[in-house]
């Protein structure tokens, strides 16, 4: 949630845009000025240190003002980073401590009230986005099937209910967990051809994401995040309907401080986050007794829960590596080796007609 929060109410992309243009004007300052005015470039308190002064003027003539350059750049994105990020609160704190404060805090309050706002949205009407995204009822014979899993893999996790479960008829082997509802794509189940295990371990699965509320906090993190999101997704959209690179050049020229921001400061907290929520459970899955199907699912060449909507394609939220879940579900002294039982079967190789001579 910081993360999100510091990006979006305390103006990090602006501040990145204002960084941009004084290393810009500083750097092409100090790279054109310093070999015309010389020694004077260097700031006063180093022109008067005994040797340094002369290493440093000597160093500055030598690179032709490169030096000078990256120096001036280096000052020019602090200073204008740091500028960026406390223009805003200047005036408050100008009026009194206590209005720059309140001017803080104000900022804060609002970035969790619209979080909590859109968090409440999206619960309250999660069954009816979820049905426009494709997302359906269970057929009597599906409910035959998944319903005792699901009710099985309730009880074996302590918990006193479990959410409504809906179908999408994708056929990619995915399943997600959301505040309210689990949705399974029926590409999982027929990639199992309806194997009971590795469908009940991904059911418990998502039922720890459920029961953790991980769906929850992630659209809480969402709706903090909510003005960054708008802009990523608005210039995600014009980005991918510009017709020629001049006018995608000009998008990316408006839209980068927020590109730079969400790809470089919010994904690397977020992923951490969804890590951590993955492995959390994958435990959960073992503890309700389906390591195997566990490590049956994680096997796949294709993975499942890749990304849910616009959000997680704008923060690339990621899971780990499937190889690092699976070491973690190995069980004590056991052996594991590669290839893995648990793998689907390879493909048995073509031999072409010159093989064969």
């Amino acid at each position: 949630m910081l993360a999100g929060l510091v990006a979006a109410w305390f103006y990090v992309p602006g501040a990145l845009a204002m960084a941009a243009t004084l290393a810009i004007m500083l750097g092409s300052y100090a790279y054109v000025l310093t070999p015309l005015i010389g020694e004077q470039a260097l700031p006063w308190p180093i022109r008067n240190l005994p040797l340094i002064s002369d290493a440093a003027e000597n160093l500055l003539f030598r690179s032709n003002g490169v030096m000078a350059a990256l120096l001036g750049v280096l000052l020019g994105a602090t200073m204008g980073f740091v500028f960026g990020v406390i223009w805003v609160f200047i005036g408050p704190f100008e009026e009194s401590v206590v209005d720059g404060i309140a001017t803080v805090f104000g900022s804060v309050a609002i970035g969790i009230a619209v979080g909590m706002l859109y968090a409440a949205y999206r619960v309250l009407f999660e069954r009816r986005i979820l049905q426009i995204n494709g997302a359906r009822r269970l057929s009597r014979r599906e409910a035959e099937f998944i319903l005792p899993l699901v009710a099985e893999a309730t009880a074996r996790l302590g918990l006193t209910n479990h959410p409504c479960v809906l179908i999408d008829d994708t056929r990619e082997p995915n399943a997600f967990a959301y505040t309210r509802h689990i949705v399974i794509c029926r590409g999982l189940l027929e990639e199992f051809n309806y194997d009971r295990e590795p469908i009940a371990a991904v059911l418990a699965h998502e039922l720890v994401h459920w029961r953790n509320g991980d769906a929850l906090s992630a659209v809480f993190v969402r709706g903090v995040a909510l003005p960054l999101y708008l802009l990523q997704a608005g210039g995600g959209w014009l980005r991918a309907r510009a017709r020629n690179s001049v006018l995608r050049f000009l998008v990316w020229v408006v839209f980068w401080p927020v590109f730079v921001t969400v790809q470089y400061f919010v994904v690397p907290m977020q992923s951490a986050d969804s890590r951590r929520a993955e492995y959390r459970a994958d435990e959960g899955a073992v503890l309700a007794g389906h390591r195997d199907g566990m490590r049956q699912v994680l096997n796949l060449r294709r993975s499942f829960e890749d990304g849910r909507n616009g959000w997680v394609a704008a923060v690339c939220a990621s899971h780990p590596p499937n190889e690092l879940r699976l070491e973690r579900l190995e069980e004590p002294g056991k052996d594991y080796r590669l290839p893995d039982k648990d793998s689907p079967a390879m493909p048995l190789p073509v031999l072409l007609t010159n093989d064969l001579d």
